[in-house]
């Protein structure tokens, strides 16, 4: 009877630690998976950011304030390169026509990525952009080049900028 409810016993044993290493293997696969499946990795995080400043640019150059504004955060707060100080969400688009006011040139512009930092959820992006004001021959009449930063965050699948920067490049030259 001890032989019969001690090989019992053993039985129950092996079945249960079996039981829990076939478990413990499962969740180790889950959550390697829902690490990799459910998660972007970084790279494509830094890809995604980058394709948003490339459709914001589509919008500025296609003096569509409107689509514009989508991209920006409810609560976005900025440096922008014009103005005194900084802009709320509500004034962030007002530069957008002064590019394009002289009917005799056309803007065009020309990026240039510096580096892209995810963490979590939000990406850090940093450019140059190349701005050019070109006459009826398509020659370049005028050029200035600016620096930029955005913030970008998924909130609810849609990419927007919280906060950024943005500035003349290379304003001010140093004196001997």
């Amino acid at each position: 009877m001890k032989t019969k409810k001690s090989n019992q016993l053993i039985v129950c044993a092996l079945l249960a630690s079996h039981i829990i290493v076939g478990c413990s293997k499962t969740s180790k696969n889950f959550s390697e998976v829902e690490k990799t499946g459910s998660r972007i990795s970084k790279s494509e995080l830094e890809d995604e950011a980058w394709h948003m400043e490339e459709l914001y640019w589509e919008y500025v150059q296609n003096i569509d304030t409107v689509s514009y504004k989508t991209l920006w955060h409810e609560d976005f707060i900025g440096y922008p390169s014009f103005g005194d100080g900084v802009s709320s969400k509500n004034g962030i688009a007002i530069w957008i026509p002064d590019l394009h006011k002289d009917p005799d040139l056309k803007f065009s512009y020309l990026l240039h990525k510096k580096a892209s930092n995810a963490i979590g959820d939000v990406v850090m992006v940093f450019y140059d952009t190349d701005y050019f004001w070109t006459d009826s021959n398509n020659q370049v009449v005028r050029k200035e080049t600016y620096k930029f930063t955005h913030t970008w965050k998924k909130v609810e699948d849609k990419w927007l900028i919280l906060g950024g920067m943005a500035a003349l490049k290379n304003q001010y030259e140093i004196q001997n």
